[in-house]
């Protein structure tokens, strides 16, 4: 079944991949310095979103690492930044993602799946308030996806920890065993990814203070409420009702079931 904002969905994409044609001109090949590893599922989805926009462009992505881990002398093309690092390549060109005026880059995933089984009707994952009392409902939050992680997912995890432990420790093996470090950073993103998205599919509706939660919920095709105001997030769409307070969003989350 069609997105049931496919056009939003186009027109979001197209804005971030004019975003990163300007910022990289004629470049096509760069490298994508810092990879995150955090219990929210934002940034990682932010990331892959990054490389798929680049691939859309016809950009490789030619060296990939940590911030801590950065060989400078194995930088191809402009430098992509999508953390806070600093680098000391005056020579190279540094593009900053967080900083290009796009749309964020986690919806450069595009329409995702609908992960998980629905088995209340409000999913709450709000830092304040409680879930309407009318309805089914479970409060969640971003948890480490670790404990749904597949065999293969945890041997990845482990090689992604004890290469990065080592690299940080020692430079020139950073500099020559980046490939099987990087080679880690995709399973993992996505395995984030996929637990958020089998979370926020518990639900028939999904209220959120939470622009990742947001996000998601939007590219999975969950209508919700947004709970305050997300610098970021994309109120247009015909899944998404706002919400100034609690009350309101208690109302709103029923009037969508």
């Amino acid at each position: 079944m069609p997105h049931p904002d496919c056009t939003l969905l186009r027109s979001l994409n197209t804005a971030i991949d004019d975003g990163l044609r300007a910022a990289l001109g004629e470049a096509r090949r760069v490298s994508l310095v810092h990879f995150p590893d955090p219990d929210s599922p934002g940034d990682p989805a932010g990331w892959l979103g990054t490389r798929i926009a680049l691939r859309r462009l016809g950009v490789r992505v030619a060296y990939q690492c940590l911030g801590e881990t950065l060989a400078e002398d194995a930088v191809e093309g402009p430098l992509l930044l999508a953390g806070g690092v600093e680098v000391r390549r005056p020579d190279v060109p540094v593009v900053r993602l967080a900083d290009l005026k796009v749309p964020h880059l986690a919806l450069a995933l595009g329409a995702l799946p609908r992960l998980g089984t629905v088995d209340v009707d409000v999913l709450w994952h709000c830092s304040e308030g409680t879930p309407p009392p009318e309805v089914s409902s479970r409060v969640v939050t971003w948890d480490s996806p670790e404990p749904g992680y597949t065999p293969r997912q945890r041997v990845t995890a482990k090689a992604n920890a004890e290469l990065r432990a080592r690299a940080c420790r020692d430079p020139e093996f950073a500099r020559r065993t980046w490939r099987a470090l990087s080679a880690t950073f995709v399973p993992l993103a996505k395995a984030h990814v996929q637990h958020a998205l089998t979370v926020l599919g518990g639900g028939r509706v999904l209220v959120t203070d939470d622009l990742h939660g947001h996000l998601l919920a939007l590219l999975a095709g969950i209508p919700h409420v947004v709970l305050g105001e997300l610098p970021g997030g994309v109120p247009e769409s015909s899944l998404v009702r706002t919400a100034d307070d609690v009350t309101s969003a208690r109302e709103l989350a029923l009037e969508l079931l």
